[in-house]
């Protein structure tokens, strides 16, 4: 079972998502994987959810180190640490787009989180909470902020069920957050199958809905650029994969996860990529 991580860590539009599913790793069993994730646009969805083009090339990457670690029987901690480095393009219609162009790095919202298992057997489950932290750098004139202006605290549910060959899981959590931001619903899920010996292969699907009752205010240069903004709806769907260098220690991990629809994030694949060491 402990296999199943191989394909659970998904790198998707915000460092608020940490690896899935409701497997606990073994006493001092442990995770680490250094991951790449980036995203390269000239439009975003906009506060209607349509398309709307920002006259300009931006990129936002994440270089991301995630580690999970067996506490004790039934006990996990996890933690991630985002270096964001985002830049924008001239704009190509001033009139439309007056805001510099510029580049921002910086650390994003440091997580840490818990999870527990209340049922190990044919059907696993567990719950847990993860803690994001208002780790953050921002440039209002630029537009550009590298994590969410304020902490949030997202307790979860994740039910799941596997075998040698397929394993399936399904997550759902809501997402409290200070600064004025809303709070929002999330749902997750994955179906994976192995291929190989060494090799896993996985269809996901990521849904995000806000509450909408924070008032923090999404200006206009941030509106150009999509990051972090107030009231974040998407739905994303992909393909991930992930291939034992050597078995059960050393491997690589990547996905390419699509928006297929949102408000107020940027409309862009986001690429993804990494190496793990587990023990």
């Amino acid at each position: 079972m402990r296999r199943l991580f191989l394909v659970s860590l998904f790198l998707t539009l915000s460092t608020l998502s940490m690896a899935g599913g409701p497997w606990i790793r073994g006493y001092r069993k442990g995770f680490v994987q250094l991951g790449y994730s980036g995203l390269y646009y000239n439009a975003v969805y906009g506060p209607t959810g349509s398309e709307t083009a920002v006259f300009r090339n931006t990129s936002d990457v994440t270089l991301q180190l995630y580690a999970e670690y067996g506490i004790a029987k039934g006990w996990e901690i996890r933690g991630v640490l985002p270096y964001k480095l985002l830049k924008t393009g001239p704009s190509t219609n001033l009139s439309a787009n007056p805001v510099n162009a510029g580049t921002l790095t910086g650390i994003g919202n440091m997580g840490l989180g818990v999870k527990r298992a209340l049922l190990d057997g044919p059907v696993t489950v567990s719950i847990g909470v993860d803690a994001l932290a208002n780790t953050f750098t921002n440039n209002d004139r630029l537009g550009l902020r590298t994590g969410y202006e304020g902490w949030t605290v997202l307790p979860y549910l994740s039910v799941g069920s596997g075998g040698s060959r397929t394993y399936y899981y399904a997550e759902a959590g809501y997402g409290l957050m200070t600064q004025n931001y809303s709070n929002f619903l999330k749902l997750n899920g994955e179906f994976g199958y192995r291929l190989h010996p060494r090799l896993w292969v996985a269809g996901t699907i990521d849904f995000r809905l806000p509450a909408k009752n924070g008032p923090f205010f999404n200006t206009e240069a941030y509106q150009f650029t999509g990051t972090y903004l107030n009231d974040q709806q998407f739905l994303g769907a992909g393909l991930k994969a992930a291939y034992d260098i050597v078995p059960d220690k050393l491997g690589l991990t990547a996905s390419v996860i699509g928006a297929l629809a949102g408000e107020n994030v940027p409309f862009s694949r986001s690429y993804n990529a990494g190496i793990f060491i587990k023990w």
